[in-house]
């Protein structure tokens, strides 16, 4: 009798989860197309639950319409806020964008070790399929580079280092599909 009930609660959790999953996705792919759509205001307040909730993606699309005015003033200062909470998830398009706001010294103070170290992993980051993507990260991170001083370069590679020996082994981003 025990055992049964155990095994009933047991199915009961894993169908709630699955369930609230599953809901949090189409959450997700609802808040992006009425991003896509250019409602950014019902945008940004489908996605801001799932942004304080963790999710990445919601994380890196509040942070770009912060940085290009969508839906809301533009802020840098909150572009950086939510792009750096989704660039710590391993969010490669945030990572990039980060490095871009550190490079330009916009919501954040001029950083180039901060940018190189942003530009570095959103260009790790990028999956096979995103390889223009991937290309604009390395271009990034080279143009960068030119800008610095040798010693800063060696900080930049040993704060990037760290970061890798530390990262959690976080799941390798996928975009979500928006129909």
């Amino acid at each position: 009798m025990l055992r049964t009930t155990l095994m009933a609660f047991g199915v009961l959790v894993s169908l709630t989860l699955g369930n609230y999953t599953a809901a949090l996705a189409q959450t997700l792919e609802r808040a992006e197309a009425t991003y896509y759509r250019g409602d950014y205001a019902d945008a940004m307040r489908l996605m801001t639950p799932l942004a304080e909730g963790g999710d990445r993606h919601a994380q890196y699309l509040i942070g770009f319409m912060h940085e290009r005015g969508q839906g809301v003033p533009k802020d840098y200062l909150e572009a950086a806020k939510w792009y750096g909470q989704a660039a710590d998830l391993g969010h490669p398009f945030a990572q990039n964008n980060l490095g871009v706001l550190y490079k330009h010294g916009r919501g954040v103070t001029k950083n180039p070790v901060a940018a190189y170290k942003w530009f570095s992993l959103a260009a790790d980051g990028y999956s096979a399929a995103e390889l223009g993507h991937r290309e604009r990260a390395i271009m990034n991170q080279q143009n960068i580079a030119a800008q610095m001083t040798t010693e800063q370069i060696i900080k930049a590679k040993k704060i990037l280092e760290e970061h890798r020996d530390d990262e959690p082994g976080l799941p390798e981003y996928r975009a979500p599909n928006v129909r």
